[in-house]
């Protein structure tokens, strides 16, 4: 029973709901004359969080706008900075601080579980990585059967990390360079996608036929393009149809590969010892830099996913 902002001054049976549509995924709260309330996220799709969310909405005696909201990210495993000052500690200092660590500590249900591996189809389907971080966190108990939705394991995770961490570090100098050029920093989602696009390039043994300042390059160019699909995934920028779409990206990657030619021709000297070495020993100009980019970029990224459908 709680308080209902916009629905009077009486209390009202709530029923909170952990809610997905196949796009959306987070809270609903139902309640008797069949109206319901909802929140929910394009992405992440976890609904382990969303499943925490609704324990936390039953010590919560009125809702209001945004409580939902609040809710689910109280309910996240490890909250961002931003959101503890924002969501979280508001809520604990309404439930108090026993409740929230009683519930962030609860077994989480063989329902949800079976929600998450069951659901596995589709382009929007439920992720996978919350039950790794229920296994370290002792909510889960691990199982074989994760193992054959190619979920993982904590320890094998923190060794891929450490190992991942090994690889950005050799590459520390020209990935700051390439921030610089961008006017970005170092940190930030951008340069995230950029190394996700070189650890991909050193998992396809790239690095043993391309200079690590071409690798640099091609990555920038699959980082641009990143962004480009997240942020398209996320709000259309009222784009109605594929083709607009396909030209965005279209537009993206050219503008992409010049930039990245152009970093490229203003670094690249190469080393007296490069003839000992299967790697490119031409010094770069922004023509061919751009051509050898282009077929890289085909080469080790031959079909990135369109993240849009439109009906």
């Amino acid at each position: 029973m709680a308080y209902v902002e916009s629905m009077g001054d009486e209390l009202i049976e709530c029923t909170p709901v952990v809610y997905g549509d196949g796009l959306n995924y987070g809270i609903s709260v139902l309640f008797p004359n069949m109206e319901s309330i909802t929140w929910g996220l394009v992405t992440p799709r976890n609904l382990i969080t969303a499943w925490r969310g609704t324990e936390i909405l039953r010590h919560i005696h009125t809702i209001e706008n945004g409580t939902l909201c609040a809710a689910y990210y109280t309910g996240i495993r490890s909250p961002h900075e931003s959101d503890m000052k924002s969501y979280v500690e508001p809520i604990i200092k309404k439930i108090g601080r026993d409740v929230y660590d009683t519930i962030m500590s609860m077994t989480v249900p063989e329902q949800i579980i079976r929600a998450i591996l069951d659901n596995q189809n589709g382009d929007s389907k439920p992720d996978l990585y919350p039950i790794t971080d229920e296994v370290r966190a002792g909510t889960i108990e691990w199982r074989q059967e994760f193992v054959e939705f190619g979920i993982k394991h904590p320890d094998d995770v923190d060794n891929e990390e450490r190992l991942q961490k090994e690889t950005i570090a050799k590459f520390e100098r020209l990935l700051a360079s390439y921030a610089r050029s961008r006017s970005i920093p170092r940190n930030c989602m951008g340069m995230n996608y950029v190394e996700s696009a070189l650890l991909t390039l050193v998992d396809k043994k790239a690095n043993e036929e391309h200079s690590d300042n071409v690798l640099i390059a091609l990555s920038g160019v699959v980082g641009e393009l990143s962004i480009t699909n997240f942020a398209a995934f996320i709000l259309p920028f009222g784009i109605s149809n594929q083709a607009e779409y396909d030209a965005r990206i279209n537009k993206t990657k050219e503008e992409a590969l010049e930039y990245s030619a152009s970093w490229l021709a203003s670094i690249s000297k190469p080393p007296w010892f490069s003839f000992l070495r299967k790697k490119e020993t031409v010094s770069f100009t922004s023509e061919n830099a751009t051509k050898l980019l282009r077929e890289l970029l085909e080469k080790y990224f031959p079909r990135r996913k369109k993240l849009v459908t439109f009906v």
